[in-house]
């Protein structure tokens, strides 16, 4: 037994080494009454270096619009293929037909294979394109999409 208690006792104070003593951890409450001052006084974030001049443009990178012809709706009201034409706007894309996922409060209802349409995707993280507008050129003009586009 005596060789156990001998090795109980080395890994003891091996993990008391290892861990630098025995100091008392720092509490993790914070005085949220002190927390805003503090941060109102703290010079750390300097934004004089960022161009905002280009923060309008860059928000766009993802975002593009084009007109195009539905060729097939999905059956459940959350897909479009789509003939379209080459887009304008922060995606680079050219002519071609392909299918997009909807966002959001995005309605098909009325929207049927074969109409003339003009519409506003934006690029997801996942690389995929989801339609966030989209309008009828031949019901309502073919500057449809000019009052739901922000750029």
């Amino acid at each position: 037994m005596k060789p156990f208690t001998l090795m109980t006792a080395s890994l003891l104070a091996l993990g008391l080494a290892a861990c630098g003593g025995a100091e008392e951890p720092a509490s993790s409450t914070v005085d949220t009454a002190k927390e805003p001052a503090a941060m109102a006084d703290h010079d750390g974030m300097d934004h004089g270096d960022h161009n905002m001049a280009n923060a309008a443009d860059e928000a766009m990178d993802g975002i593009g619009h084009a007109t195009g012809t539905i060729r097939s709706v999905g059956s459940q009201g959350d897909f479009l293929t789509i003939e379209h034409g080459p887009f304008d706007g922060g995606i680079q894309m050219d002519a071609m037909t392909m299918g997009f996922d909807i966002m959001g409060d995005v309605d098909l209802t009325g929207f049927a294979d074969g109409d003339e349409i003009a519409f506003m995707v934006k690029q997801g993280r996942d690389g995929s394109y989801r339609i966030m507008a989209i309008c009828n050129t031949g019901t309502d003009g073919a500057d449809c999409l000019d009052g739901m586009m922000d750029h």
